[in-house]
């Protein structure tokens, strides 16, 4: 149960990030501008989910330490290397705690910002170091009786406070105009992990939308230059795993230290992850085999990263059409079209009971050729699939967590594709919030559900998930839907039907809805989805 929630919560907090990637790497000009922040940080998380899902611990110090296992090994760039020190110092006290409540939450803050610093030899002000040090200040100052949720808004309130001082911080986040990338990302992540975090407690599914916090005064809209970055000093940004008996991180950093810069070595004697800035990654590399079994090698050519980088924001400056793609999962030739008239790039089959795979996702995304894409999962169980194609692509990849074929639509009707990712991230949720669902499908057992009594082979209504009509046939159940939908304030309809073999016609729906809900604005469209007779979303 432990490591199921904690999957559960560590999902809400990858979502969060990956919602805002793009913008986060654009962000990225502290301490070199090479545009990958949001990616390291996205990465780093998703480490630790695939070391969760593939742990079998249970207990709390079981799970902690396959949580603290999962983000050393595969923190990325710098910004993961603090990260995982920061969950390194969090773990060290939830794990020996016996639940997740106020004083645990404070304390594993305080531990998990001083495992950060330690970490690095010289901190410097305006960094996530900062953001993480007045989260934890802020959480101290906090009384155990006020309960969580109050502790947890307190501690996003001092983040956001602490991410827009980091403009006035740092000499160079100051000249570009921006708040720093790894502090507005800590953030992030913190809010997706609050809001799995509160749903869990009140006893609900996990929102992977992060908590509405106060907005913060965070844009890359000026990043546009008319000149090149600045190169950085070294080339190479190194990273790797060491695995052996012995290790000694301190004197591998005395080792790094005429090398290169950004130099960082955590673990312990048994094993070390290594980050630094250099310009011959062999001969760190070289020195580690000496020492140790080497893996999850990753070099990356920093100047390359930031030409690379200045030409993403140029190219967002010029206002260039179709900045950004969609990749929607529809099930249904009508449904399709209906996508594809309203600017979806591509289509994957499938839908209940015939989930694509990340793989398939992921073709779809590389054979657009566009850098920002949206993905529409337009079902519930497909949305962690696309979050873990997000996750696989190099791409910069919004998921939308759209959780059926109407919401999708809802969410097409507000892209723009001139937008990033991100952007339109924002857009097409709000636009997912706006409506209700509805489906009628057919029984497959005899059961009572919501209150209502059920015979196999009946029709059924649902509505936002609660059962609220079973009928033998179809448009009977319709109408009732009609009538939930009406009375929860919606005054426009899009159905998407189905309705071979069902004993109705779309003329027969038109009916109902003029009789039943004569105010409702009603659009039928032959979706040809399996499974569904109808689909409905409401406005």
């Amino acid at each position: 149960m432990v490591r199921a929630i904690a999957i559960a919560a560590i999902e809400a907090a990858l979502a969060a990030v990956e919602a805002e990637r793009q913008l986060i790497n654009d962000l990225n000009v502290y301490p070199v501008p090479d545009g990958d922040t949001g990616t390291n940080l996205a990465l780093t998380v998703r480490a630790v989910l695939d070391e969760l899902e593939q742990s079998d611990a249970e207990g709390i110090p079981g799970v902690a330490a396959a949580v603290t296992k999962g983000s050393l090994m595969g923190a990325r760039g710098n910004s993961g290397v603090i990260l995982s020190q920061v969950v390194r110092g969090v773990c060290e006290v939830w794990g020996t705690s016996g639940s997740l409540d106020v004083r645990v939450v404070k304390e594993a803050l305080d531990a998990g910002q001083a495992a950060a610093y330690r970490a690095v030899k010289e901190p410097v002000e305006g960094t996530m170091l900062t953001v993480i040090r007045e989260m934890a200040i802020a959480a101290q100052a906090m009384p155990d009786s006020l309960g969580l949720e109050t502790l947890l808004a307190a501690v996003d309130e001092a983040g956001s406070s602490a991410v827009e001082r980091t403009t006035s911080q740092l000499a160079a986040l100051q000249k570009a105009g921006v708040v720093d990338a790894g502090g507005y990302g800590l953030l992030v992540l913190f809010r997706g992990l609050a809001t799995g975090i509160e749903e869990l407690l009140r006893g609900g599914g996990v929102s992977t939308r992060p908590r509405r916090g106060r907005p913060v005064a965070v844009t890359s809209a000026g990043l546009a230059l008319e000149t090149e970055s600045e190169l950085s000093q070294y080339r190479y940004c190194t990273s790797f795993l060491v695995r052996g008996e012995g290790l000694d991180a301190a004197a591998f950093e005395v080792f790094l230290a005429p090398l290169g810069d950004s130099a960082l070595v955590v673990g312990d004697e048994h094993m070390m992850k290594v980050h630094v800035h250099v310009d011959d990654p062999g001969v760190v590399l070289s020195r580690a085999v000496a020492m140790g079994a080497v893996g999850e090698i990753d070099i990356n050519d920093m100047h390359e990263q930031t030409r690379a980088r200045d030409e993403r924001l140029r190219h967002d400056a010029a206002g260039d059409e179709a900045a950004t793609v969609v990749v929607a999962v529809v099930a249904g030739e009508g449904n399709k079209q209906l996508f594809r008239e309203l600017g979806c790039g591509a289509i994957v089959d499938g839908g209940q009971s015939m989930n694509p795979s990340a793989a398939q996702l992921l073709e779809a995304v590389e054979a657009l050729g566009c850098d920002e894409v949206v993905i529409l999962p337009n079902n519930g169980n497909v949305i962690l699939t696309a979050e873990q194609a997000a996750g696989m692509s190099a791409r910069h990849i919004a998921v939308i967590p759209s959780s059926s074929i109407p919401a999708g639509l809802a969410a097409m009707v507000a892209f723009e594709p001139e937008r990033d990712a991100v952007d339109n991230a924002r857009l097409m949720e709000e636009a997912i919030d706006g409506i209700q669902s509805a489906e009628i499908t057919y029984a497959v057992r005899d059961s009572e559900v919501d209150g209502v009594e059920v015979r196999e082979g009946q029709a059924i209504g649902i509505v936002d998930g609660t059962l609220v009509a079973a009928g033998d046939a179809v448009d009977e159940v319709f109408g009732r839907v009609l009538e939930t939908l009406a009375a929860n304030g919606a005054d426009q309809l899009t159905v998407l039907t189905s309705l071979n073999g069902s004993g109705t016609t779309p003329a027969r729906l038109g009916e109902l809805a003029a009789r039943v809900a004569p105010d409702l604005e009603l659009h039928v469209y032959d979706g040809g989805q399996p499974l569904y007779p109808i689909l409905v979303s409401a406005e």
